[in-house]
């Protein structure tokens, strides 16, 4: 049984020397290979990766989150902007972002972060999350939060000629957060 293994072993070597000695010294085969190998190229680059096939960006999502797990504030951040900085619509990222900097005691970056955040939920037609995020926009800048609660109002509000009034003050309280 053994003698078969190493005999196959041998004759598998000796064939891959062979066909290795015959691309590099002819003109043979090497189009054929040449193309072969474009093309698994191609397929492999098609392919998602990261863990478990994930995509790189959400690789960066994941590493932002697990780096706020162990403590690493700045490497958290730094791995939120990089998510975000691809993908932009994701609402829930920059409320995230936004918990890191509240956390950490930097609220003008909190308060934008939430603001961004708000604004994508929005337009992305889930206003009733945003009220939750007004406390610390509304802390930082009340004219952020005012504006919040206007287009809030005016995409949930029937069609009509009158637009309600403004609102003259954001909450001032930072109890909540995303």
């Amino acid at each position: 049984m053994i003698s078969k293994i190493a005999n196959a072993v041998v004759w598998g070597g000796l064939t891959l020397l062979l066909v290795a000695l015959i691309y590099k010294y002819t003109d043979w085969i090497k189009p054929a290979v040449d193309h072969g190998v474009a093309s698994v190229k191609t397929v492999v680059a098609s392919v998602p990766t990261g863990p478990f096939g994930k995509a790189d960006n959400e690789a960066n999502l994941d590493k932002a989150r697990d780096a706020f797990a162990k403590g690493d504030v700045e490497g958290s951040i730094a791995a939120y902007q990089a998510y975000l900085k691809d993908d932009t619509s994701n609402a829930d990222a920059r409320g995230e972002l936004g918990n890191v900097y509240y956390l950490n005691g930097r609220l003008p970056e909190a308060a934008q972060a939430y603001y961004d955040a708000a604004k994508l939920l929005i337009a992305q037609n889930h206003p009733e999350r945003v009220p939750a995020l007004l406390p610390i926009i509304g802390q930082v800048n009340p004219s952020l939060a005012n504006e919040l609660v206007q287009k809030m109002t005016v995409t949930s509000a029937p069609a009509t000629d009158t637009q309600p009034a403004p609102v003259q003050q954001a909450p001032q309280s930072a109890t909540g957060y995303y």
